[in-house]
């Protein structure tokens, strides 16, 4: 695994010497979706996919409910999209360089006066025609519930027309036993586990299986951020309930 990830900070760098600017988050995308479907193999991760409501040539500003940090290995694998994350995540100095290196977004969720700056900065984006990921959940989760959604991001969409694609994703199973509340901190990260330690243990794993399907897309015209915001979530919970199995 360390091989895998010197590579692909070795090609994402050079991406980014090499690289036009307006080019270039686009490319590091493309450069993480790359490596994360080789990740997933080497992991031992495999994807059952409902693709259905996709269209693979317009742009989406996308929203999952958020479980783990491999979410983001499972969501990267299958679109070349940009994440939203925070800058708390910038500030650490592994998991923010891997974000960085992979084209994303960084957002201060917690103060107002970053509103318009971030808002502009997820539009831009998104009005270059790349996909956007976002985890309107704010946070991950133990998984009980899909909580609720934070809705200012979602004005992105509204400002540049496209359409929001919701995405549930969902572990069913362990070493090829279902994911209960006993085993699902193997694979859940949340709270204030520390990132180090439970990566480590998710290595030891021998098989994760995990189920990704897409949802119905919501075109927001003449429409809130508050009323996207829960139609999003109401579609991801009631997709996330018949596949769980806590």
């Amino acid at each position: 695994m360390t091989g895998l990830i010197f590579l692909y900070i070795l090609v994402a760098f050079v991406i980014m010497i090499f690289s036009r600017s307006e080019s270039q988050r686009k490319n590091l995308c493309r450069n993480c979706s790359y490596f994360t479907k080789i990740a997933l193999r080497f992991l031992g991760i495999k994807v059952r996919k409902n693709m259905d409501f996709l269209n693979e040539e317009e742009t989406y500003l996308i929203v999952s409910n958020h479980l783990s940090y491999m979410d983001v290995l499972v969501i990267s694998s299958f679109f070349t999209t940009s994440f939203v994350t925070s800058t708390e995540i910038e500030k650490d100095i592994f998991l923010g360089m891997m974000a960085k290196l992979g084209g994303s977004i960084f957002v201060e969720r917690r103060k107002k006066t970053r509103l318009l700056k971030d808002l502009g900065s997820v539009s831009e984006v998104l009005s270059g025609g790349l996909n956007v990921m976002l985890f309107p959940e704010g946070t991950s989760t133990d998984g009980e519930d899909v909580i609720s959604f934070k809705k200012t991001l979602f004005r992105s969409a509204i400002s540049c027309g496209v359409k929001i694609l919701p995405l549930c994703i969902c572990y069913v199973a362990i070493d090829k036993k279902p994911i209960t509340r006993e085993n699902r901190d193997l694979v859940f990260w949340y709270g204030d586990m520390k990132f180090f330690p439970h990566f480590i243990k998710f290595l030891k794993l021998e098989s994760v299986e995990v189920n990704l399907e897409v949802l119905p897309t919501i075109l927001p015209l003449s429409m809130t951020p508050d009323t996207i915001s829960k139609l999003a979530r109401s579609s991801i919970q009631k997709a996330y309930k018949k596949v769980s199995h806590l």
